[in-house]
């Protein structure tokens, strides 16, 4: 065969060979469903740590909380962590595919968009059991849900990006997300509790600026080091496979 012929037939198999159908692994969604689910549940436990701590701090103020308003409460909680850790795993998931400096940017657009969101449906809920209960609790602080759920956006953004920076170093390791979410949640914490101390009908107590100061610096924390639990059961997962 000759040059030409060669050529010619090259690029005739060039366009008519037909690619591949492009997959994703079973190993790979596997891996991601049960990192979802470590996520999940990592995230009602965080709810439930939060909520117990707030209970704690009314105790030591000498406030009790029945039990329907705890329920609605709790459910506030939970929603809130549930669908905010959701959306940060998922988006650290979805920029495995990006180069390293655009990871950090989608992932802090997936807090900027997940935790307003977040907000939204978690004081929807809160109300909803309220509602649903005969109750209505009395909110000790104020503040626009527009303003509130702004920070907490400009919060979380700044807290995902913030984690896949820390998670890309050497010494990025549980203490570091940690110290990561807790300087976070001291930062925008101190924001919300001035805006709503702002906001107030009349001044919020001690035990009431406690308990928002423990509920903004634990759930960043916590979230953090759901996130990166779950990315070390990523890559054991991943690895495991590999092995097999």
């Amino acid at each position: 065969m000759n040059q030409p012929e060669l050529v010619s037939k090259t690029i005739y198999t060039a366009v008519t060979e037909k690619l591949p159908p492009a997959t994703v692994p079973q190993a790979s969604q596997s891996s991601l469903s049960r990192t979802l689910l470590h996520v999940a549940w990592m995230a009602i436990l965080l709810g439930l740590i939060v909520e117990t701590l707030i209970l704690i701090v009314a105790a030591s103020f000498g406030k009790t909380l029945a039990a329907k308003p705890f329920l609605a409460d709790l459910t506030q909680k939970v929603s809130w962590s549930v669908i905010v850790c959701m959306g940060l795993a998922l988006a650290r998931g979805a920029t495995r595919l990006f180069a390293a400096t655009a990871q950090t940017v989608l992932v802090g657009a997936a807090g900027l968009l997940t935790a307003p969101a977040a907000f939204a449906v978690a004081r929807s809920l809160h109300e909803g059991v309220q509602e649903a209960l005969f109750i209505k609790v009395f909110q000790g602080g104020g503040g626009s849900p527009v303003l509130l759920a702004l920070i907490k956006g400009i919060e979380y953004g700044c807290l995902g990006a913030l984690l896949m920076w820390v998670g890309k170093q050497v010494w990025g390791k549980a203490l570091a997300h940690a110290g990561a979410g807790m300087v976070v949640g001291i930062v925008f914490g101190a924001l919300l509790i001035g805006v709503m101390s702002w906001g107030a009908v009349s001044p919020m107590s001690i035990g009431t600026i406690i308990s928002r100061a423990l509920n903004e610096i634990i759930n960043p924390v916590g979230c953090a080091l759901t996130l990166y639990s779950a990315e070390i059961l990523g890559r054991t997962q991943t690895a495991r496979t590999d092995e097999d």
